[in-house]
This record gives structure tokens, sequence and C-alpha cells, in this order.
């Protein structure tokens, strides 16, 4: 019925949503955990070569925290990862820059305690880029489960696209690890646990069509132009992404009465038309009118 639950990816969208939701409490959006955002605690990119700082060794099933916004990874004794919830309290892995070694710190500490703890010391938590240096941790471990530096913290949106607009209230995302799913209230987002009852907002991509009056000018008389109908596409379709058009579009020839030939596009814009769905258990929202975001 329609496409997914509401994304803002521009102020305009945000003005809108803010208009629709205005007097309510929580109201579902599309934001939700990046579960493939994984980045490590050191930033500096200079310290990783070509691919090092995609280099995963995860154990089998793992890792397996969907339902959590916030997780962090440890090394288990096979040297194999895991994700585990960040206050989980466990021995950890310094990397001194100085001297270019790993520390296995043998107390107990949440992840970003421990973040704050090799930070103050060394240098950070340990970044594992290659199957070396998980046989050199494995060496200096003597703990089922050790913190490592890898953890991901990022929201998309349900539709698949990135999160660009920042507009969360002040302390949100909470550090409760399961408040997974993103809503709107009082016009700033704020995470919460998803198997809450909210009123909730979707959206409909609208569809726009265009019609292009081109004029190709045949050099070779030997040359079908019906055999290049498809070839001529692929070509236009290729310049409108290299210009910038993106997303879901296509083209087609369409011939009009005078029997000359058009092409047609038709592209997945923007524009969204978007409404309250209420839950069952909820009192009626106010009486609103369906609106588009813009």
């Amino acid at each position: 019925m329609y496409t997914d639950l509401a994304t803002a990816h521009k102020e305009q969208d945000l003005a809108k949503l803010r208009k629709l939701t205005e007097g309510l409490q929580n109201v579902w959006i599309g934001l939700i955990p990046d579960t493939e955002a994984w980045r490590w605690s050191l930033e500096n990119q200079h310290y990783y070569g070509e691919g090092e700082a995609e280099f995963r060794m995860w154990d089998d099933g793992e890792p397996n925290g969907s339902g959590h916004h916030k997780v962090c990874a440890a090394m288990l004794e096979n040297g194999k990862w895991a994700d585990v919830e960040c206050n989980s309290q466990l021995p950890f892995f310094c990397y001194n820059k100085n001297t270019s070694r790993f520390i296995f710190v043998n107390m107990s500490k949440a992840w970003e305690d421990a973040q704050s703890y090799c930070r103050k010391n060394y240098t950070d938590l340990v970044s594992v880029r290659n199957q070396s240096e998980i046989e050199e941790l494995k060496k200096i471990t003597v703990s089922s489960y050790t913190w490592i530096g890898l953890y991901r913290n990022s929201w998309k949106w349900s539709d698949g696209t990135a999160q660009s607009l920042n507009n969360w209230a002040p302390d949100k995302p909470s550090k409760i690890p399961t408040d997974a799913c993103g809503a709107i209230f009082e016009g700033k987002w704020v995470n919460d646990g998803c198997g809450v009852h909210w009123y909730f907002v979707c959206y409909t991509a609208l569809r726009e069509r265009k019609v292009l009056k081109i004029k190709l000018k045949k050099t070779d008389p030997s040359v079908d132009m019906e055999d290049l109908k498809e070839k001529i596409l692929e070509k236009f379709s290729q310049r409108l992404t290299e210009h910038g058009l993106s997303g879901d579009f296509k083209l087609r020839w369409v011939r009009q009465p005078d029997g000359k030939k058009h092409i047609e596009e038709e592209e997945e814009v923007k524009e969204k038309e978007i409404l309250f769905v209420q839950p069952a258990s909820s009192p009626s929202p106010p009486q609103t009118p369906q609106t588009e975001l813009c």
C-alpha cells in the first residue's frame, strides 16, 4: 500500500513531519540501526593499509545483535569475534603507537571505559588488521572474551537510504542498547524500544513522467534505427547517471500520433505522500489532512 516508514533527507521533509506530528507524543519514523556500519575506535586512516580497515573475523552466527543500536566487538579465545552489549564488563586490548605493541589489560570494564583507559595510557583500543595480528593477540590474552576497538553506532532509514540529516534531541540516541527504533517527538528524533505502540507515519514515493523529444541524424544510410533503439536508451541512461540523476528511473520509447518517437522518462522522485496509521490500541489522532513531503 505504501513504500515505507517516513524518511527525512532535507529540511523541507523535516518541516512537514514536524507539522504533521505537532501535539503528539512519540510517532514512529523509519530510523533503524545500520547493522553493517562497523568501524574502529582508532580513526587514523594512515594506520590501515588497503582493505585492512574492513578486515573481519566473526565467529559462526556473529554478529547477531541486530536488535541493538550500539554494539561492540570482543575477541574470543579462538581469535574469532562476537558482538557484545557495550556495557558488559570485559578485559581489553590496547595499542601503543610509540612501541607498536599490543597490551592485554586484565581489568574488567565497559567498552567506553576501556576506550578511555587505552586513550589515556596508550593510544587506543586495538584495531585488528589481519590474521597475523589475531595470532599475536591470542598469545597474550587469558580471557574468553576481550574487547577490541570495533563497534557500530550508526543509523539509517528503513528503506535502505543513508541518514545524513542530524535532528537528534539532546542526549539522544539514548545509551539503552535495545532502544533500537527511531521516532519524532516535539520535532526532534528520539529512540525507543521497538515493541512500544505509537502512531506512525508512512510515505509513498510519487513518480514523475517526462517526455523528451530528441532529434537524431543518421549519417550512414545503411543503419537501421530500429536496431539501435535499445542502445540509444542505454547511452541516455548512462549520461543521465553521469550528470547526477540517481534513484529509480527508466527510459522507454513512445510513439506519438504523428508517428515520431520520443523518449519517456519515469523517475521515482524525492516527493512523498505521508499519512498517519493508528495502532488498534491507541486513541484516535487529531484530524490531519494527508500531506505531501516535497
